[in-house]
């Protein structure tokens, strides 16, 4: 028995399922598989069921997890301890943000790093809000940027165990292209975006107000001529810049658009549910809380160009 026995049925107990829990430890779903067949027997008693759908736990497999889980805590305690006593600058700060944000923020934050940390490496790693919490939990990122909407969303298990810090107010923007007959309006509703040019994502930008807008015809991909499922932001932006389709972005994306040159007009959305509120999320017990306040009382002083302070 060794600890990595220990990161295996915590994987497959939150998962339930052999291949996403093999796919989170980072090992061949036939390696897991034995691994834990050979835990199993070295105890004497089956730790799951193995049903044709899903993986259970057993009732002993209730009590093995849980005494799992202290002892993998108190290792991460030891390499947090260890981390802390490091200097900042000792290894790379892995920032999180999302498609929204990272095209347009990456200058903001080595400008940011290049004034409080200069010493300090940082790597930006694009990811969309639930994964970007899932790689702060599992310590694969240390502090990311999402959406206070995006973060209550998330599941008890998750979000329970980071904290989520205000940082900025963000509003969002219609997007269509130059010339476009909507840019005679000086704002918009929700209701009033034609449903047969609207690009709409599957992962929530963090706005109440996408509630309203309406939904996306199933043959929306003909109607507008990209493949919307599989499109990234700034694809999706470049193409509504030559189309008549329409899409919804925020205020940072939209200041950076326009100062390119982009192509595009931005028709403000009214009504309740136009602002998104922006903040930082880390583990609770991340080592480094300082960094963190430093970044945050930064940010709030000189937010963002199109954005306003939260505070």
């Amino acid at each position: 028995m060794n600890l990595r026995d220990f990161l295996y049925v915590i994987a497959l107990a939150e998962h339930k399922n052999f291949t996403r829990a093999a796919k989170v430890a980072n090992v061949s779903q036939p390696a897991l598989s034995n691994q834990i067949k050979k835990l199993e027997a070295e105890l004497g008693f089956e730790i799951f069921e193995r049903n044709k759908n899903e993986v259970v736990l057993t009732d002993f497999g209730v009590e093995f997890l849980g005494v799992a889980r202290e002892i993998n805590g108190l290792v991460e305690s030891i390499a947090d301890l260890t981390q802390k006593h490091n200097k900042i600058e000792a290894t790379p700060l892995r920032l999180g943000i999302t498609p929204t944000l990272a095209a347009y923020l990456s200058q903001y934050f080595r400008e940011l790093f290049s004034k409080l940390y200069p010493d300090v490496s940082l790597i930006i790693v694009e990811e969309y809000p639930k994964i970007l919490a899932d790689m702060v939990n599992e310590k694969t990122v240390d502090i990311a940027f999402i959406a206070r909407k995006s973060y209550i969303g998330l599941p008890k298990a998750t979000s329970s165990s980071i904290n989520f810090s205000s940082l900025w107010m963000e509003p969002l923007f219609l997007g269509v292209r130059k010339g476009h007959p909507l840019v005679q309006k000086s704002s918009i509703h929700a209701y009033e975006v034609p449903a047969n040019l609207l690009i709409r994502f599957e992962t929530s930008f963090g706005y109440e107000l996408e509630n309203d807008l309406p939904e996306q015809p199933e043959n929306i991909s003909d109607l507008v001529g990209i493949d919307v499922r599989s499109a990234r932001f700034e694809t999706v932006c470049r193409y509504v810049a030559q189309s008549d389709a329409c899409t919804m972005i925020n205020a940072i994306a939209a200041t950076q658009l326009k100062n390119d040159g982009f192509g595009l007009d931005f028709i403000p959305f009214v009504g309740e549910g136009n602002m998104r509120e922006l903040g930082v999320i880390t583990r609770a017990e991340y080592p480094h809380q300082e960094m963190v306040e430093a970044i945050c009382t930064y940010i709030r002083s000189a937010p963002p160009l199109g954005t306003l302070s939260s505070n």
